[in-house]
């Protein structure tokens, strides 16, 4: 089933399956924003990622004494949500815990989607409740593709993403098969800036876990459009497109990334885990609005 909300401005389209985003369509420019799932390159549009992100080692993981299976990014986006609120500009649906997730992830939890339009701007804010006696750790994280170029007028290399702050980040460098180095490429990012080219996609994604912005925009001087992207409470951030000349990006808010290979952590210990207490709840929202410049 796919839910619809719009205002004056822009339509949105989220699917039941996995609470995923599926399309923001701008009224004014009549242009698809989100990528439409082609499987030629990439068969989704914008997963949850929850409750883990990127890979476990072997597909599996230590908690205490116990071991479980876990396949990349986790079991959210495979689920199916329920409407648990809807107004004129909003929508939340809705995923819990079920004896099925429990022999994989062993926690009791709540998941929230919230999506909310205000003019052109699209905000989702992902909602971690735990109902339980216990504290539970998860990792969360947000997926979305965005259309790049944005017309058949202009290519990927004609695009750049614009930083809210001047940066000077490290990189954190992944293993050819997506785990983590334990290295960092030292202020790899310098400046205002990122001149997307395919080649920069070479070993991965890019991945900040020091940025100072809380925005950036995906332009071009041959467009008049851009992209703007912004995220509250995700320490963490990847870049990403398949390296087969794709037309699309993502931009990736993350609490918590891929294992570093060999490091064999207990989960309650993996990079970006969150740590929530009992009867507690836990927010964090990315936003999407495209501009007219």
């Amino acid at each position: 089933m796919i839910y619809h909300l719009e205002n004056n401005f822009i339509s949105i389209k989220i699917k039941q399956l996995g609470a995923e985003l599926c399309s923001y369509y701008d009224k004014e420019t009549n242009r698809e924003i989100v990528w439409q799932a082609d499987p030629k390159f990439w068969k989704r549009h914008a997963p949850i990622l929850f409750p883990i992100i990127g890979k476990v080692e072997h597909n599996k993981y230590k908690l205490g004494k116990n071991e479980f299976e876990l396949g990349q990014h986790g079991f959210a986006r495979d689920q199916e949500f329920r409407i648990i609120k809807q107004t004129k500009s909003t929508i939340t649906l809705a995923f819990s815990n079920t004896s099925k997730t429990k022999n994989v992830f062993p926690f009791s939890f709540k998941l929230e989607i919230e999506y909310c339009l205000k003019g052109k701007e699209l905000k989702v804010l992902y909602r971690v409740q735990n109902p339980s006696d216990e504290k539970i750790y998860f990792c969360i994280g947000a997926h979305p593709g965005f259309n790049c170029p944005f017309d058949s007028n202009s290519n990927f290399s004609d695009y750049k993403l614009t930083f809210e702050k001047e940066e000077k980040s490290d990189r954190i460098l992944l293993s050819p098969d997506g785990f983590r180095t334990g290295e960092r490429a030292e202020s790899w990012l310098k400046g205002y800036t990122i001149q997307l080219t395919e080649e920069l996609f070479k070993d991965d994604a890019l991945i900040f876990d020091d940025l100072k912005s809380s925005y950036l925009n995906i332009e071009s001087g041959k467009t008049n459009e851009k992209i703007k992207i912004g995220w509250n409470n995700y320490p963490h951030i990847g870049i990403w497109k398949p390296l087969n000349n794709a037309p699309f990006l993502c931009i990736e808010p993350w609490n918590g990334m891929a294992d570093q290979a060999n490091l064999g952590n207990d989960f309650k210990d993996k990079f970006g885990v969150v740590k929530l207490d009992s009867n507690q709840s836990f927010e964090c929202f990315y936003s999407v609005e495209n501009i007219i410049k």
